[in-house]
């Protein structure tokens, strides 16, 4: 998703990385990857809890961040080359370190004349803003053809590291009031649900098998709503020369709220006195990732662009301290035993290695929740080896007759479509007339689909009668007359 707005260069998002050092700097391409006030809606807003990581502290010299000051200086050089003429507030905010850091930059870029003050609204020189000279222009397109990366200031592989693991010790197993919300969401025979509610309890990795249509993803998409907790997520990383962008938007959401996250609220007397945080991590929502039919062995690598020339974490770097879902296991772009040696050992050992295009190796903590979703035998998708490494296996077969009805009953009521008692149990009888075809969890949404939109046809009010199911089913069920 791309977020456009009319504000001014101060007030947008930190995310930049597009190389057009010729003409006038283009908006920001990465400008959904930091919430502001129109993207509101995007942000979560956390309950009332401590956070479940311990956030490092805001480094106060060049040198504390990790990095070069070779790096940071081509780093800020893109990030003026981006805004047009920037403050150092809004240096500031899109480089995600300090101020002193960022003056110390604009003071070295200046003696070097790459840099120099356009103008300011005040003798303030927080209010001073800068421009590229002509040397700093080619001095950023050099930059620009190493890596076009121009977001937040990225974090070390070491600093990284150690929050992992510091994170990891502290993360809790699902609480039985938030699976219980989550089940309760779905219609599913008691022992059913007690089976699943233990497997997810539980946090370790687990296979979901039965026939398709009868709540697998439902329920993966149901847990996935309803994780606690937040987690660290870095903006990126940094490793051999290499950058890795980690957060994305379309996965993270931040947790903005600092005195609902273990932090003082900004401007209180207790901020004042407490260090700040590294800005460069941003404390989001526990992560939840679901893969589907489209992953492929390319998929568990580091997704390197030639043309930004920097990577993008895959899905299983992007879920770390949260849930990580494979549905439609085994019709992926990868051979299930592949996918599974590329993931259950590192889980069980608890690190996993990423290599770069240029062959360099990072070893990283691999903290996940791992689950599966499949509606293919499983005898036939797995060999007994990897069925006793996936210690929870659960079973969800097709609903008997009064689940069935009930789910019935919740559909039509979330559609507002009118249906008697009476129809309902001649629904359900007619379905289950035959033994050997017994219906599916998902026959009353399509069903019921088909009902709307043949009242929709006919013009008619929209009632679940036994006619109008008994045209749907002939429509429905092959063979049917």
């Amino acid at each position: 998703m791309e977020l456009r707005d009319n504000r001014n260069q101060d007030d947008r998002d930190p995310f930049i990385g597009e190389d057009n050092v010729d003409t006038a700097p283009p908006p920001s391409p990465w400008s959904a990857d930091e919430p502001d006030a129109q993207a509101s809606s995007q942000t979560a807003t956390v309950e009332e809890e401590q956070a479940t990581a311990c956030l490092p502290l805001q480094p106060r010299t060049l040198a504390d961040t990790g990095l070069s000051k070779a790096f940071l200086m081509d780093l800020a050089l893109k990030t003026i080359h981006y805004t047009g003429v920037p403050s150092v507030a809004n240096m500031t905010q899109r480089m995600a370190v300090s101020p002193a850091i960022v003056q110390d930059l604009l003071t070295l870029l200046t003696e070097e004349h790459l840099c120099e003050v356009s103008s300011s609204s005040s003798m303030m020189a927080g209010n001073y803003r800068y421009r590229l000279t002509t040397a700093g222009t080619g001095r950023a397109r050099e930059a620009l053809d190493r890596s076009r990366y121009a977001g937040p200031a990225p974090v070390t592989i070491d600093q990284y590291i150690e929050v992992m693991e510091r994170q990891r010790g502290e993360r809790l197993q699902p609480s039985r009031q938030s699976i219980e919300d989550a089940l309760s969401e779905l219609v599913l025979a008691s022992e059913v649900r007690d089976a699943l509610a233990r497997t997810l309890h539980s946090g370790r990795c687990a296979l979901l098998y039965g026939p398709s249509g009868n709540g697998k993803t439902s329920v993966l998409e149901a847990f996935a709503h309803h994780l606690e907790g937040q987690v660290l997520v870095p903006f990126a990383i940094y490793a051999y020369g290499h950058i890795i962008r980690v957060f994305d938007s379309s996965i993270h959401i931040r947790a903005q709220e600092r005195g609902k996250i273990g932090l003082p609220p900004v401007g209180s007397d207790e901020a004042e006195e407490t260090d700040k945080s590294d800005e460069r991590w941003a404390v989001v929502r526990r992560p939840a990732v679901i893969v589907g039919g489209e992953m492929g062995e390319e998929s568990l690598e580091l997704a390197y662009d030639p043309v930004s020339r920097f990577y993008q974490a895959p899905s299983h770097l992007k879920a770390q301290g949260g849930m990580l879902a494979v549905d439609d296991f085994g019709r992926q772009r990868i051979r299930p035993e592949d996918l599974l040696n590329r993931w259950l050992t590192p889980l069980e050992r608890g690190w996993y290695s990423l290599t770069f295009h240029t062959g360099e190796k990072i070893s990283i903590p691999f903290d996940v929740h791992l689950l599966f979703a499949t509606n293919l035998k499983v005898e036939l998708l797995l060999d007994q080896p990897f069925l006793r490494r996936i210690l929870y296996k659960v079973e969800l077969p097709n609903p008997g007759p009064a689940e069935f009805r009930e789910i019935l009953r919740r559909e039509c009521e979330k559609r507002s479509i009118t249906a008697t008692d009476e129809t309902l149990k001649y629904i359900v009888e007619r379905l289950y007339a035959n033994a050997a075809d017994r219906p599916r969890a998902s026959y009353a949404r399509d069903l019921l689909d088909i009902v709307a939109e043949s009242a929709k046809y006919d013009n008619a009010e929209l009632v679940l009668t036994p006619e109008s199911f008994d045209k749907a089913h002939r429509l429905f069920i092959p063979g049917r007359a």
